[in-house]
């Protein structure tokens, strides 16, 4: 009984119609025909720090308030958000990449533990430099199969 009550909630479900949502924005304006953006325009100081980005904002979408807002339902602005995450996850990647290198390059030495807590900075800076070319490194060692360990490797618990 609960099968086919769960059957006909999901058949339910599936078929309810459901209008699609459509994502306009009817309260953001362009920001030069927004009355309070043209007034912060007027009562800016005249130099070149404000005139330059007040004439750039006059191109978005602006509020009620007349500060200009950044709608990202268009792929206009994919550019905008896509290089901030490209250079995150570049530093992210670097920074890892340099860790990981370091740790095994003190475990190939001896007093490995004792490296973890003093750091050796000539071969930190070395790997450093090395983790710069951190996505090709990966390609490498990917390819290499370094990268990954092997199914052999992987420790299986019987439970």
């Amino acid at each position: 009984m609960k099968r086919i009550f769960a059957l006909i909630l999901a058949i339910f479900i599936w078929f309810s119609a459901v209008s699609t949502a459509l994502a306009e924005n009817t309260t953001l304006v362009p920001c030069y025909k927004s009355p309070a953006f043209v007034e912060r325009m007027k009562n800016a100081p005249d130099s070149y720090y404000t005139t330059k980005p007040l004439k750039a904002y006059s191109q978005l979408l602006c509020g009620e308030d007349g500060l200009p807002r950044i709608a990202l339902d268009r792929l206009s602005l994919a550019v905008d958000v896509a290089i901030p995450i490209a250079i995150f996850l570049y530093t992210a990647g670097f920074i890892g990449w340099s860790g990981r290198s370091y740790l095994q390059a003190i475990k190939k030495q001896d007093k490995a533990e004792e490296k973890e807590v003093f750091i050796d900075v000539p071969l930190f800076i070395s790997c450093m430099v090395m983790a710069l070319f951190w996505p090709m490194a990966v390609i490498k060692e990917l390819l290499a199969g370094e990268l990954v360990a092997k199914d052999e490797e992987i420790p299986i618990s019987v439970r």
